[in-house]
């Protein structure tokens, strides 16, 4: 269901969001960078502080145009994507579609007006650009966190800290992306300031996202489903526990903390010593390690289990009425409307690998049917029901 474009496409879409997100504030807030043809003068006209945006825009479009692309490859057809955007639905999906085209144009127009010379435009043009580039950036970001977590048939996603995780991993990936972008202007005092408040920012977006792991944790712990509790076992000491407690836990929250504090407390964060730049750059650089890591951790955690561990009594049940609505015009097409009320010798074998149940009644207990479901209720076709009972065979696409 999740391949390793998939999550790619998380990481790189959420990430490059919360680069273009940070690096609109931070133009708005503090570099306030002029444009129009009365700000070209002669030399260089940009200042340093300026150019650490300038580089932040860059880097977060070059990101966010990769997790797209990912994403187009995930697909494997671009009419699935096409149909987005000419039949849109009131969906998550659709918003993040849309979330995702409208950040790369912005992002777009705000990196070439940066980089190219574009006299015609003014401040206050590319200032309202940054605006709605923060808040489309803000529902991309949360886009990459409700898509799991409304994907239904794992329960382990259904958790309400995900999307609000994703959130601040996305926002804290997209400042590391900054101060990594940082490294290659000269220092000067402007530039300390603007990068040591970025990683003060960046210290008390890690303490939230640190609670809202906990929370995540805490709720998984106290859920009784099945799913969620193999799910859990697979991310606290499984397959992928080492990318979760290793590659998350302790270089995206820990190490990255622990420097924070620590410039915090040298007074460091206050303009960003000289001697704390390689750190900070080293904590930046483990935020996305670590961003990469809870990703593809919870992907892995979530959808590689036996079925049956997830509960889809509402599917079951609706299905098995529409069944029983089925059924007489069913067994009037085979010839046999007075013939026995399970009309079961009709239906297609299914393949190998597939599954089939027989309910004794229409009002069968979900649970005894959640495992017939094969993955997808939509791939499935009902044959014959009537008083007595049913039959749902599984044929696949």
């Amino acid at each position: 269901m999740f391949g390793t474009f998939a999550v790619l496409y998380l990481f790189c879409g959420g990430t490059g969001a919360g680069a273009i997100a940070v690096c609109s504030l931070a133009d708005l807030a503090w570099a306030r960078q002029p444009f129009g043809t009365g700000t070209y003068t002669q030399g260089p006209s940009v200042r340093p502080e300026a150019r650490i945006v300038d580089f932040g825009f860059a880097a977060g479009l070059a990101l966010l145009v990769l997790g797209i692309a990912c994403l187009l490859l995930d697909l494997g057809r671009l009419d699935r994507v096409l149909m987005l955007f000419l039949n849109p639905q009131p969906t998550f999906v659709t918003v993040g579609a849309f979330a995702l085209a409208a950040l790369a144009l912005l992002g777009g127009f705000l990196a070439a007006v940066r980089f190219l010379y574009v006299p015609a435009v003014r401040r206050g043009a590319v200032a309202a650009a940054e605006a709605v580039a923060v808040a489309v950036g803000v529902v991309a970001m949360l886009y990459t966190g409700l898509l799991l977590q409304t994907m239904g048939g794992i329960a382990f996603w259904a958790s309400p800290f995900v999307p609000l995780l994703f959130l601040l991993s996305s926002l804290s990936g997209g400042m590391a992306l900054v101060l990594l972008a940082a490294l290659f202007v000269e220092r000067t005092p402007p530039t300390g300031q603007l990068t040591g408040f970025l990683a003060r920012t960046d210290l008390l977006v890690v303490v939230l996202e640190i609670a809202c792991v906990a929370g995540f944790l805490l709720w998984a712990q106290a859920s009784g489903h099945p799913g969620v509790r193999v799910s859990l076992a697979q991310l606290a000491e499984g397959d992928v526990a080492r990318a979760w407690w290793i590659g998350f836990c302790a270089c995206g929250l820990a190490v990255p903390l622990g420097v924070e504090v620590a410039g915090w407390a040298s007074g460091a964060l206050r303009s960003e010593r000289a001697g704390w730049s390689a750190a900070f750059a080293v904590a930046a650089a483990l935020v996305l390690v670590g961003g990469w890591c809870l990703r593809w951790s919870m992907v892995e955690a979530g959808v590689h289990r036996e079925l049956e561990l997830e509960s889809v009594p509402a599917l079951v049940a609706e299905d098995v009425g529409m069944a029983d609505a089925l059924a007489p015009t069913l067994a009037e097409d085979a010839g046999a409307a007075d013939a026995a009320p399970c009309v079961s010798a009709s239906a297609p074998a299914p393949p190998p690998g597939d599954h089939a149940v027989a309910l004794s009644s229409a009002s069968a207990a979900p649970a005894e049917s959640a495992s017939a479901v094969h993955n997808g209720v939509a791939d499935s076709r009902y044959v014959s029901a009537g008083a007595a009972g049913c039959v749902m065979a599984s044929v696949g696409a």
